[in-house]
Order: structure tokens, then sequence, then C-alpha cells
């Protein structure tokens, strides 16, 4: 993935956020120097680069990196056992060790009783720097950590940074890409740098996408995570809250999940109970679309996140995922397919049915009669008929012939 070869390995490489940046040197200065340091909280909206930055600050200072995500330390027997001891001893090559505790607020209220305490304890015997990470910093969950942490804020890029970002990678790829579609991709990726370039990777694979099958969104979380969080987690939990955390359409997210299962799961076993869920979770999208009743959306997401129960541990590991067929396919005949309701909408009325029959019943013999017309009577007379009696012009019919049915 192009977020993962284009990570930068120094603070001097984070886009934007120069500020926060600037804190976190001298963070590093103060930990390189021995100075008493307190632990400090990296906060932010996704995609903003607060991973990478941490990251970042190991690699260039040669700390020994200890990393863990929210669902490795829920607990206190896992919190005592694995970051406590490391907490007081040296790296492997007596190198000194940065603890990282990503996502501190996605699962912290399913901590058990005893997993405050024990990060307050790992934050008072620690002899090592210790970075936390959070979307929300005032969330109520992690309130346990204020004022034993010091705040610094990541922000949301500008369009400009972002560009900057992409305009490098393509330069750096070698690739064709017109700068009205990246700008586009920037303005639109509302300072999620990660979703960006993801959008990016998307236009440079060489298939025929567009902005509208990606999708406008403000991403609480890109879709990659969301993916990860489905096929990986193993935690319904997890999935479900990707799901509703994500403001990507339902029907996108299925189409996403049915077209990746295979890539994901090995066994015939998984493959087939999650193409169960998958079926499940579309039977009641679609159901919502026809009747308008929306809550069944609330059982079409929770059946989708049903997928994170098939995982069986036996998965494959691939660097993207596959870009689902029928999205490229509607975004391809988006414009015939406009075109068709036009004259749909128009027939309606003449024909006395609904526009969906009309397009699936009644296009066929349309276009059957038209061609059997032309070589009868030639194209003026056809013509001059379904003006006269379907109110369709020349470029009408025109569309309905060449129409694959």
């Amino acid at each position: 993935m192009l977020c993962e070869k284009y990570a930068p390995y120094t603070l001097n490489g984070i886009a934007g956020n120069r500020e926060a940046v600037q804190k976190l040197e001298q963070f590093a200065i103060d930990c390189q120097q021995g100075k008493p340091v307190k632990p400090i909280m990296i906060y932010g909206p996704p995609g903003t680069g607060k991973t990478t930055a941490a990251h970042a600050l190991a690699y260039s200072n040669g700390f020994e990196l200890i990393e863990l995500n929210a669902s490795d330390y829920r607990d206190k027997e896992k919190l005592e056992k694995i970051l406590l001891p490391a907490s007081t001893s040296m790296g492997i090559f007596k190198t000194k060790l940065l603890i990282l505790l990503d996502e501190i607020d996605e699962l912290s209220s399913k901590f058990d009783a005893g997993a405050e305490s024990a990060i307050t304890e790992l934050i008072r015997i620690s002899k090592h720097p210790i970075i936390f990470i959070a979307n929300d910093y005032w969330s109520r969950k992690i309130a346990f950590l204020r004022g034993k942490v010091e705040p610094i804020q990541f922000k949301r890029l500008s369009p400009s940074e972002v560009l900057n970002v992409l305009k490098n990678i393509v330069e750096k790829e070698k690739k064709k890409i017109s700068e009205e579609l990246l700008a586009e991709i920037a303005n639109r990726s509302n300072g999620d740098l990660r979703g960006a370039i993801n959008d990016l990777e998307f236009a440079m694979a060489g298939e025929s996408i567009t902005l509208e099958s990606l999708g406008t969104r403000d991403r609480q979380m890109e879709i990659f995570a969301v993916l990860d969080k489905i096929f990986v987690s193993r935690s319904l939990d997890q999935a479900r809250k990707a799901i509703n955390s994500s403001d990507t359409e339902i029907d996108m997210l299925i189409n996403w999940v049915d077209e990746n299962v295979p890539n994901r799961y090995k066994s015939k076993e998984s493959v087939n109970k999650a193409y169960y869920y998958v079926s499940r979770a579309s039977f009641f999208e679609e159901k919502a679309g026809r009747t308008s009743y929306y809550g069944y959306l609330k059982y079409s997401k929770d059946l989708l996140a049903g997928v994170s129960i098939a995982n069986d541990g036996n998965l494959s590991l691939i660097k993207s995922y596959t870009f689902p067929v029928k999205i490229k396919f509607m975004s391809t005949t988006k414009k015939e397919r406009e075109y068709k309701g036009a004259i749909a909408q128009k027939l309606i009325y003449i024909l006395h049915t609904h526009k969906r029959y009309v397009i699936s019943e009644y296009f066929p013999m349309l276009k059957a009669m038209i061609e059997k017309g032309e070589k009868l009577y030639g194209e003026e007379k056809v013509l001059d008929f379904f003006e006269s009696e379907y109110r369709l012009g020349k470029e009408e019919i025109k569309i309905i012939k060449d129409s694959k049915l």
C-alpha cells in the first residue's frame, strides 16, 4: 500500500501540524538528554499522521518500540505481563525503549476493573518514555489520564498540504494523474491524508474509476481500516463499531466485503460462513430500499459485522484490497443508466407501469422493434413512428438500439 511505502522515517517528513511536530521533537530531545518527561497523548482525527509521527520519532531517535493497540491492553493481566516488566527493563541491545499505546480511547469502555489502575501504575514506574494515541482527548472514557499526560493535538490537514503529498507520490511513482483529479481528491479528503492516499492508489491502478465510484465521505474511518476490522478482528463488537463509525454507505461496504472475502479467508468453511452473512446483509439493505423502512439497515450492518466471526485464524496476508467489480461496472455505465432512466420516465405514462419494469421488460421489445423496423421500412419511417407513438427522439431511439440488455 502507498501509505506504508511512503510513510516518513523522520518527523521532518510529517505533513502539516508543524506545532505538534515541534513538540514531539522537543520530547525526543528531552528523552535523549535523560530529562524527566511526562507521557504524551497524541490526539486528533483519523488519517492526520498520529501513529506515523510516533513511529518516525522512534525510528529517527533510535528507540526500540514496544507498541500495543486497544485489543492488546484492555485487561490488567496483559498489562502486567507485557508492559509493566518492559517499563523497567532495557532493550535487547541495551537501547532505550519507547512504549506506545495506540487507540487508547477505542476499547477503554471495555477495560476490566484493574486496567485503569495498571496503566496508572505503568506511568508511575516506567523508566522509559510513553506515548498514548487517541482520537478524542476529551473523551470521558480516558478521563483518568488527564493530568498524567501532556496533550499534543494533530489537526486535519489543509487541502494544499494533502495535495503536495499526493503530487510527490505521483512523481515518485512516475504515473500520469491529472492535476484536476489530484486537487479533487485533496479537497474531498477532509484533511484525512491516509484516506486521500488510498483514493490516489485506486486512481493510479489504471482502472476506469471515477470520484463518484469512490464515494464522497467525511472519513471517520476510511475504507481499508473498516475492512481490516471486519476481516481480521474476530470481534463482532469491533466490526460493528467500525461499520457504524464509517460514513461509507452500507451498500458500498457490502460490495467491498463481497469482493474481498476470498482474498482474506483461506478455508472453505470461513468463506462459506462469510458469504452467508454478506448475503443476509445484502438482503436487508435491498429490503430497506424497496420498502423505504430504513430500520432494516441496522440488521444489514449487524449481519455484515458477522463476517468477522467467520475468521478461523487462517488468513491471507494481502497488501491491498481489490476494488469491487460491481462498483467499477456501475461507474462505467452510469451515463447509460441515467439515459435509460430518463427514457423510461417518459414511457411510464404511455405504458402504465413502473420505471424498472419498462427497462427490464419493454426495452428489449422496443429494441427488437427498432432493429426489425429499420430493415423493413428504413430509419426515417421508424423514427416517425416512435416520435408519434412514444414521443421519443432520434438520440433516444439510438440509446435503446445500442443498449446492452
